[in-house]
């Protein structure tokens, strides 16, 4: 098995991490497993790509719109491939472009509906994940496996009657820390 191309860290640096031989094969596929889930779950407390993909027609209503400007959801953008306002394709070379914000500015107000496929995240591969992010997924699969490990389970016992609790949890400090100077803000 081979993590997908938006696993926001290797097998190979989570292993060393961790402390484990990159010949001890034993745990890959779980190890695996928890990149791509702690990858996922790190997208998700971002709101945004951590590795490079394409996002596909990103609908943006601005029917009554007075303005230039239009924020994409994801960024920092890469590139644009297409955009559809109104029905028109619109020439990319007509806009200007904060790549690193993600916004467009439009010689005319926007108008109508406008589809957009571009490519953006914060990294192109996982080669090129800041460290940061990379560290916080390491320190989250950590987390999970420990977790696995204990079992969190606490229970109560009154006479004959005896009762256990899963204890859920937040995400780790060290890991939002981490993240933190990576979430998305809109405008």
């Amino acid at each position: 098995m081979s993590l997908p191309t938006t696993a926001a860290t290797t097998l190979e640096n989570l292993k060393s991490f961790l402390g484990v031989s990159v010949q001890d094969t034993s745990k890959d596929a779980l190890y695996e497993l928890l990149i791509e889930s702690c990858s996922e779950a790190a997208e998700r407390y971002l709101g945004r790509n951590i590795v490079a993909r394409t996002i596909t027609e990103e609908p943006h209503d601005k029917q009554g719109s007075k303005t230039k400007y239009l924020q994409l959801q994801q960024y920092p953008i890469t590139s644009i491939t297409t955009i559809i306002e109104d029905g028109q394709t619109i020439d990319p070379n007509i806009l200007k472009l904060d790549k690193y914000n993600g916004i467009i500015k439009k010689p005319t107000n926007w108008k109508g509906v406008v589809l957009i496929t571009y490519i953006a995240g914060l990294a192109q591969d996982t080669a090129s994940v800041p460290k940061n992010i990379q560290l916080a997924i390491w320190h989250w699969v950590k987390e999970v496996l420990k977790i696995q490990e204990d079992c969190n389970i606490k229970g109560e016992t009154l006479g004959d009657y005896s009762i256990s609790y899963y204890e859920e949890h937040a995400i780790a400090p060290q890991v939002a820390m981490l993240l933190e100077g990576y979430r998305r803000i809109d405008l």
